[in-house]
Formats: structure tokens, sequence, C-alpha cells
């Protein structure tokens, strides 16, 4: 095949990242290569005789300088194939869809996908995915507190409390999933290379759960080249607050060079409180604490074949809760503490086979548990009450799945998938008297599917893509404590079919005209009920959504990358945690809803050191139903869906010397306004801000040393107008924004 192409294949198969910005290594055919060597010696195989060689930048990146050899490899002979399209350079920019699960380049995806971590930097330091949702105005996220956030992607959004649904976007972190139902467990970005966000639904390859998209989280791999590691250490002064602080240390040990090899990563972070509370006389009170552990053993056993096995906890802890009862005041009243905590653990197994024809076989198996608590003030209820809310999760899931791709851009993937997920939520009420159980709700939903999607080129630019899954599901559900009323539904099964039809065009000059239709679904399930002590089913919900738009792809250091899309999605039964008029929490099926949107990305590179972002999400959005028609008619809206976001960046490099390099960045974002949820109790405003950030780093060789400004002008928002189900009557509640905050980090690369 073409070198370029080569170069991207090995990348793939060998989990390294290759950077070259030669556009003539198009020209060049390579041999066939069939090696049971560790990456770094096949690149060099590969490239032995081209006239190109490979330079080491860490342990598993590698850049290719050189020239063509005027005699060039002859391909060995090969049955005839299509012409292949035009081959992209192999550059930085060549980002490969993992979501695909067929490694489609991005120039040929039919769909939406933002990649943050190539060409917008993922945030460093202790941050979580809440945090990368101020990188990408297609994500969206509540803002309860670390470990109790929910996000959305492109407005595809249920609900602001958290309850016995499943998410609307699926999260994997490397081939594993490791959220089902419930909130984003909140887990640290340390040692991550990108995220992977795929608008959806993606019902057909992810099945249930994926009705607005997945959110993949990719590890940096483990190096059988050579030792290393990094250590981080950052601090913080906010204004008015708290001083925060964190820690991180990676290590990567080869154990047999080429074969076997390890990766750690363990942090510490506390981030410092910034808000007061007025009636008990504490500062600072809503500090967090989080500590976590990660580990991957890789073993490349040879013949193509690899095995991953890795697993980590984490835990969070928040000393009190986030939320004020003025956004221009950032003071609590609340009559004592409503601390929270929740844990993470989580195993998983990865074996993958590649074979010098493109054929691959990946199979991953995941487990994941985790526990939470949260109290409320309930002083409402009588002195000094208190309600708690406590949970655990057991899932496991497996996929076994085997794809292939060609030079010409055809692809194909079938799989199977099976997810076996429990949820327990339970309640109690502490007054006087004592503490009272409240009736909750246990879950346990298991489904097997089988999927497959084929991507084929029927001409060197056009390309076309079907697939589908069926899937098979069952809930079975039962009440916590023993109910003050029968009257609820048993398990039931499901069975399902999501289709999938998509193509993409290309049009020259680099742009590619794609679209696709998708639809998804969610199981339903038993859960808390209207009225006391009642359990009741609530049913699945489904979506279908249609999108357009065109792509453009940079193809070398500079120029000009881009994408724009529109898309309505038609969401029916929507399932929806709400709360009642006493503060308790219930799910139901609120309603119907159309969502359309418009969203769009720009990078631009006019000169080598300039690097410019800009992106924009706009929606609109109309809920159907009874529960709508409690709202004003201009509210009738899907809650935590602003109608209009953007992002600004811009980054400056100068390089002061051979291993001396300043980079300045200056950020600008929007955030429009949106209400708390569908109904007249949640007909609350929130959003509607701008913030902006400066950002100062500074290399040299191994060390980094970056000096961050956030929110300069100590912009006041209402980032999220819950807090507490106590006071939901009030509607004057505001998790604000931290206030201007400086950030100082040093990091080595060991």
């Amino acid at each position: 095949m073409p070198l370029d192409a080569a170069l991207r294949e090995l990348a793939r198969q060998g989990g390294i990242t290759i950077v070259t910005t030669d556009d003539r290594l198009r020209q060049l055919r390579s041999r066939a290569l069939t090696t049971t060597a560790n990456p770094a010696r096949a690149l060099t195989q590969l490239l032995r005789g081209t006239g190109y060689r490979s330079i080491v930048i860490d342990a598993s990146s590698f850049r290719i300088v050189g020239s063509p050899r005027a005699a060039q490899p002859k391909p060995l002979r090969a049955r005839p194939r299509p012409p292949p399209p035009p081959s992209p350079a192999g550059n930085a920019q060549d980002i490969i869809v993992t979501a695909s699960k067929q490694g489609t380049e991005l120039a040929r995806y039919p769909g939406s996908v933002s990649v943050i971590g190539r060409g917008v930097t993922l945030p460093g330091g202790s941050m979580d995915l809440s945090d990368v949702a101020g990188q990408t105005p297609i994500l969206q996220t509540t803002a309860l507190g670390p470990g109790r956030n929910k996000l959305f992607i492109r407005g595809i959004a249920d609900s602001s409390f958290n309850g016995a649904t499943e998410a609307t976007a699926s999260l994997y972190l490397d081939e594993v999933q490791i959220a089902f139902a419930g909130p984003d467990p909140g887990l640290k970005l340390y040692d991550v290379g990108e995220i992977e966000i795929a608008e959806g639904p993606q019902g057909a390859l992810h099945g249930s759960g994926a009705i607005g998209g997945i959110i993949r989280v990719t590890s940096n791999p483990v190096s059988l080249v050579r030792d290393g590691g990094r250590l981080e250490w950052g601090g913080a002064l906010t204004q008015d607050g708290a001083p925060g602080n964190d820690v991180a240390a990676v290590a990567n040990k080869v154990l047999l060079p080429g074969t076997l090899g390890i990766r750690l990563v363990g942090y510490h972070a506390v981030d410092g409180g910034y808000i007061d509370n007025s009636r008990t006389g504490e500062r600072a009170i809503n500090r967090v604490l989080t500590s976590g552990l990660r580990g991957t053993l890789r073993w490349d056993v040879g013949d193509g074949w690899r095995a991953e096995l890795g697993g980590g906890t984490q835990s969070i802890v928040s000393r009190d809760a986030q939320y004020v009862m003025s956004e221009d005041e950032l003071v609590s009243r609340a009559a004592i503490r409503q601390p929270s905590w929740s844990d993470m653990n989580f195993g998983r197994l990865v074996l993958s086979k590649s074979w010098s024809n493109g054929l691959q076989f990946v199979s991953a198996t995941g487990i994941v548990g985790g526990a939470s608590f949260e109290q409320f003030d309930a002083s409402v209820l009588g002195p000094l009450a208190s309600y708690q809310l406590t949970g655990s999760k057991t899932l496991f899931s497996h996929e076994s799945r085997l794809s292939r791709r060609w030079p010409g851009g055809g692809s194909w993937v079938v799989g199977i998938n099976m997810v076996s997920d429990q949820s327990v939520m339970g309640r109690s009420l502490t007054v006087r008297q004592g503490v009272r159980p409240v009736i909750g709700v246990t879950n346990l939903t298991r489904s097997g599917a089988i999927f497959g999607e084929a991507t084929y080129p029927i001409t060197h630019a056009l390309s076309v893509t079907m697939g589908g899954r069926v899937t098979a599901a069952r809930v079975d559900g039962e009440p916590s404590i023993t109910p003050r009323s029968n009257n609820f539904v048993r398990g039931r099964s499901t069975t399902r079919v999501d289709p999938t039809f998509g193509f993409s065009w290309l049009l020259g000059d680099n742009w590619t005209l794609f679209g696709r239709y998708q639809s998804g679904f969610r199981t339903g399930g038993l859960a808390v009920a209207a009225g006391v002590g009642r359990v009741a089913n609530f049913e699945s919900d489904s979506i279908h959504m249609a999108e357009l738009g065109v792509r453009r792809v940079r193809r070398g250091q500079t120029g000009l990358s881009a994408s724009f899309s529109l898309s309505r999605a038609a969401w029916t039964a929507i399932q929806a945690d709400l709360l009642n008029r006493s503060g308790q929490p219930i799910t139901s099926n609120i309603g119907d809803a159309y969502i359309d949107a418009l969203e769009g990305w720009v990078e631009w590179v006019p000169q080598r050191d300039w690097h410019l972002t800009g992106a924009l999400f706009l929606t609109d959005n109309e809920v159907t139903g009874s529960t709508a028609a409690l709202s004003r008619a201009r509210n009738r809206r899907l809650p935590e869906t602003p109608t209009a976001s953007g992002r600004l960046g811009l980054v400056r490099d100068f390089r002061l010397g051979p291993v001396w390099t300043l980079s300045a960045k200056v950020e600008a974002a929007f955030v429009g306004p949106s209400v708390l949820g569908v109904g007249d109790m949640f007909d609350v405003r929130q959003g509607g801000y701008g913030f902006g950030n400066l950002g100062l780093t500074a290399r040299h060789g191994r060390y980094s040393l970056a000096a961050t400004l956030d929110n300069v002008l100590d912009e006041r928002g209402n980032r999220f107008a819950y807090g507490n189900p106590f006071l939901l009557g009030r509607h004057n509640v505001s998790t604000p924004l931290r206030p201007r905050t400086l950030g100082l980090r040093f990091g080595v690369d060991l």
C-alpha cells in the first residue's frame, strides 16, 4: 500500500503515534511486512530502503524524517482492487475514529465527531470530563459536583437529576465501558492521550444508553521500548477562597523488551472551596479531595497477539455542597453540612490479534463497581433534619468483534456484546425521632446483542456505510424495602433493531460531504413513583436522528480544518428523573421532543507558531406531552441545552532557542441560557454567562512550567440552578462559577 497508509496502519496496530508532514510519502509503495518485533523495530523494518528514518519523540511517539530514494521498492503482486482514493499525507492531523470500531479515518467518517487532544488541547492537571465540557460546546454537564454530574451530547438531555435511568451518553475507558446508569464517575484525566466524542445516537455499534453518543477516553499506551514516566505538581489560588493543589506520577517500566511492560498512574488532588456558610461560620466549605490509582500490564505475546490487563480505583470526597442562594453572593445558609462521597473500582482485560491482511480481532471484558453517598439539608421538615441517598453499582460488560480495513477505504466489523448492570438506590430521612427508611429501588439490566457495519467505496470519492444491531434486553427491578403499596410492575423483556446508514463523498481540496441516519434506545426499569411509598415501571424510550454536514481535514503543519453539520432528532417517550413537590425523586416518561441542531468547529494554523480554534453550537427543541404542558409555552424545552454556546481559543508559540519554547494561550467561551427541566417546577433559568482564561507555558527539554489565570474578569454566573431537593420551590438556587483562579503547574518527563 502507499507508505503513508502503511505508517497509519502500523500506528494503529502498534498503539503508537507516528508524526510526519512530508507529502511525498504517498508516492512510495511499502513492501508487505509480517513481524513479531515491537512497534519501534517494526517501524524501522517498514522504512528500510525508502530513504526515511524514524526519530524517537517519547516512549510511544516517533517522527519520520528523510527523503525518498529514487529507486522505489516495487509492490508485491496482489489481486486487483478498485483504484484507491487519494491518500492523505501521514501527519499529526490523521485522526482515526475509534468509535467506528473499524479504524475509520476522520476524513471518511460519515458523522460528527470531536477529538479533544488533537488540535484542541486537553486541559492539564486535576481535570475531569465536566472540565472538558468547557473545551467544546457540544458537551453539556450539570454541576452537582465531581462524581455527581450528568453529561449530555448535542442537546440530548433528559433530566438535571440523578436517578434510575440509563445515561444518555456511554462512557468508555479505552475499549471498556465504565458507566451505564447514573452520573459520570468523575475520573481524573491524568496520563490521557485524547478524548473522542462521537455524536449519537450510536445504537448500531454501541447499543442502549448511547442515544446522545459516546465519550471515549484513550489512555497513553504502555511502552515496550524504554522506561519512562512523568511527575506533575500543581497549585491554585482562588480569589476569596481556599488554595488547592494536586500531585500526580506516571511510571512506565519495560519488564521484557518488546514483549512485556507495565504503566502506573497515581494522583491526589485537593480542589479548594470558595463558598462560605454564614449560618455556621465555616469558610470555603465546598472543598473536594480526589485520590486514584490506575495501572495497565501489556503483553505482546507474538504472532500479532496482544493482551492488556488493567484496573484502577478512585475516591472522591466532597466536604459540602457547592450551591448558594444568590449568584451575586457566594454564601450558603444551610443548617447542617451536606457532604458526599463516591468510590469507583474497575478492572479490564483486552485481547487482540492483528493479521498482515488488515484483519483484526478484539475481545474486551470489564467489570466496574462503585458506591456513593449524598446528604442534604432537610431542615424544612424539622430542626437539623437531613436526607440521605446511597447507591451502589456493578457493571459487567464483554464485547468480541472482528474487523478489517482495505487500503481503498473499505472496511467492516461484526461482533457480539453482553452487558449486566445492577444499580441500587437507597433513601432515608433523619429526624428527631431517628432514621426513617424511605422506599428505593434495585434494577438489574441484562442485555445481549449482535452488531455489524460495513463501509464500501462505490467510487474513489463516494463511500456508503450500512449496519445495524439486534438487542435482546431484560430489566428486573424490586423495591429496596417492603413497599407500602404493591402497585408495581415486575421485569419485562425488550427486543430491538437499530439500523444505520451513512455516506461520505470526497469533494476535493480535502473537503468531505457526509450524512448519516441512526437510531438508539434506552431500556426501561423500576423507579420510585409519584405518591408515598410507591414504585412503578417506566418504559423504554427511543430516538431517531438524521444529519448532513461537511468536513475539511488539514494535511500539513499549516492550513484549515473544519466541520459543520445540521441535524434533527425525534425522541419519543423520554425517560426523565424528576423531583416531586416534597423533594422526593421520581422517574417517568415525560413526553416527546424534536431537537434541531447546527454545530461547527474550525481549527486554523495560518503559520507554524499560530493556532486558532473556534466552535459554535446552536440548538432548538420543543417537548410535547402532559408534563411539558405544565410549563409556559416558551419554556417547554429539554434541560441543560442552551440555545447558543461558543468557544474561541488562540495559542501562540515562541521558539526562544534550540530547547526553549514559550506558549501563550487565550480562551473565551459563552454558555447560553437554559432551564433546569421540563414542567412548571423546573422553569428555572440558568446559564447565560461568559468567561475568559489565560495561560503561559514554558518548556525546556524534559521540563515544563505553566501559569494559568481562569475566569480572568471574575464573572459571576449560574452554572446549575439546583443543589438541594428541598429548595426547588424557591427558584433562586445557584451553582456559581469558580471565581478568578491563579494556577501554577510544574512537570518533568523521566
